[in-house]
């Protein structure tokens, strides 16, 4: 990771050592995430400092919206 961009999901999945799905998975408070997994990512969302991108989640919103 560039210190001059910010953390993606990708560079959270790595450090906490999980798929970037299970990262999405805790973002979106899915109930199917282990509590192991669930505390490592959001440790890394902490040490990262990581905030999802807001146009990314609108477009992926957008997206589900339209293929329903």
């Amino acid at each position: 990771m560039n210190s001059d961009t910010p953390p993606t999901i990708d560079d959270v999945a790595a450090t906490a050592g999980v798929s970037r799905s299970t990262v999405s998975r805790v973002i979106n408070d899915d109930p199917r995430v282990s509590d192991d997994s669930r505390a490592a990512v959001g440790r890394a969302i902490r040490d990262l400092c990581y905030t999802p991108n807001g146009a990314a989640r609108s477009l992926a919103r957008t997206r589900r919206i339209s293929t329903d």
